[in-house]
Order: C-alpha cells, then structure tokens, then sequence
C-alpha cells in the first residue's frame, strides 16, 4: 500500500511506459516524484488521447531545452533550434509514450484500445482539473544527460488520465 493518495496501477503504468518509449528514442530518464495532479509549468506539451474501454489522454510537459535535447536523440542530430523537425520528432516522441502507455494498461480497469493524433500546444502555466470519476497521476522525470546548469530543463512531467465508459 502506497502512502501516497496515487493510483498505483496508473503509476506503475505511467512509468513502465514512459521509459520504454523513451527507450526507442535513446534516453533513460529516471522517474523523482509523482502527484494526482496536472500543472503545466513548461512551455511545451504533446496531448495524446486514448479511446476505448476507458477514454483520457497522455500528455507530456517539457521545457524548450528538453524538446530540443529529445529530438536530437529521436533524431541523431543536434537540435538548436526549435521548428518543424523537432516539433515533429516530439510529437512522434509523445505517440511513443502513450502507445506504451497503452500497452501497459491492457489488463488493467483502465485498458483503452486506440490513440488520437498527437497535438502540441506552446504556452506554460495552466492547470488542468478533472471531473468526477476520472483517475489522473502525473509522474515527474529527470533527463540527467543535460547539465545541471540547466536544473529546471532537466525535468518532465509524464501525465494520464482515463476515465471509464458507462456500460
């Protein structure tokens, strides 16, 4: 039993599937910390949205930096700045991590059979806040590969939530 107010299944889910996505991409990111909730606090996110059994969506919240580092690894080549291939190769990055995701959840209550293109929305600082019956957990990432100079690039947020269909 978790001390923490997180459902486990999603946590476990989260992370197993973020890190085998990230896999494919070449980085091993390590997850620090979890919550129930949703805050954006870096300029970047990829929505990702699930249908099936349980609906909801995936999102990632990244910093420029860490889009650029991410899709330099996606692409085997350093990013420096940010246009189409590296807004390209982060969605592509998301469409991974929520199809691992995916994965890990079949068998569990909150199985979902399909994604949804991913999207990408510019801008920070808002909250999303759910209605009854959704389970959401949001697990925080460290990108060790960048320098510690870069302390608040080197994290991520890797989010779910799923609610259940009605019968």
């Amino acid at each position: 039993m978790s001390l923490l107010k997180v459902d486990q299944v999603l946590l476990d889910c989260v992370v197993r599937g973020t890190l085998r996505g990230l896999e494919m991409a070449n980085v091993v990111p390590a997850p620090v910390g979890a919550s129930r909730f949703f805050q954006s606090s870096r300029s970047f996110s990829v929505l990702v949205g699930l249908t099936g059994q349980c609906n909801g969506q995936v999102a990632l919240n990244l910093s420029e930096r860490a889009v650029l580092h991410l899709a330099g690894k996606m692409l085997m080549e350093e990013q420096t700045q940010l246009g189409e291939e590296a807004f390209d190769s982060i969605m592509e990055i998301g469409n991974l991590v929520a199809g691992c995701i995916k994965e890990e959840l079949r068998g569990t209550p909150y199985e979902t059979e399909q994604l949804t293109v991913p999207s990408l929305i510019l801008g920070a600082s808002y909250s999303v806040f759910y209605s009854r019956g959704i389970s959401s957990v949001s697990v925080e990432f460290e990108i060790e590969e960048l320098p510690v100079a870069y302390d608040r690039d080197r994290f991520f947020t890797t989010s779910v939530s799923v609610i259940r269909r009605a019968a």
